[in-house]
């Protein structure tokens, strides 16, 4: 299984002096560990042995849950481990593929809405990207657009601009 914590703290619930410089520099959230804790706990009741988590982000009213490998393995059969940390965090959980294609990452996290495209902007104050939804698709978003901009700005370490056309 990999975690975004080491697995000594994940058998624990205690962090180490590693994970602990993690959580306070920033490159961890109090989230991504407890639901690291959550997913080791459920390890072997759902076999998550090859399961890849790698961060969480809260956006309000749904948790963003993101991973780099099989996305059914966090769902689970019938959807059960992704309903265990929904209860267990208290929020909707969406589970969705951080992959090297971005436009595959951003379709996954805005899906059932469609993705018109995206436009990679090279401006003086650096990267920008613009990506691009019909606006007929505004109620399909599955949270809410200031939630959403936060998210993939963090994801993609850049600006973005989100607009309907």
């Amino acid at each position: 299984m990999k975690l975004p914590i080491c697995e000594l703290c994940a058998s624990s619930g205690t962090l180490c002096s590693g994970c602990s410089a993690k959580l306070a520099d920033g490159r961890l959230t109090a989230l991504d560990v407890k639901i690291s804790n959550l997913l080791y706990g459920m390890k072997d009741k759902y076999n998550l042995g090859d399961a890849d988590f790698t961060k969480a982000i809260d956006l309000g009213r749904v948790v963003l849950v993101l991973t780099k490998g099989d996305v059914g393995k966090l769902i689970g059969r019938e959807g059960k481990v992704v309903a265990e940390i929904s209860q267990e965090v208290g929020k909707k959980v969406r589970i969705a593929e951080m992959s090297p294609d971005v436009r595959k990452t951003i379709a996954d996290i805005i899906m059932p809405a469609k993705l018109l495209g995206i436009n990679e902007v090279f401006a003086m104050t650096g990267k920008l990207y613009k990506v691009r939804l019909p606006s007929s698709e505004l109620s399909q978003i599955p949270m809410d657009l200031g939630s959403l901009g936060n998210a993939l700005s963090s994801l993609l370490d850049a600006k973005v601009n989100i607009v309907f056309e």
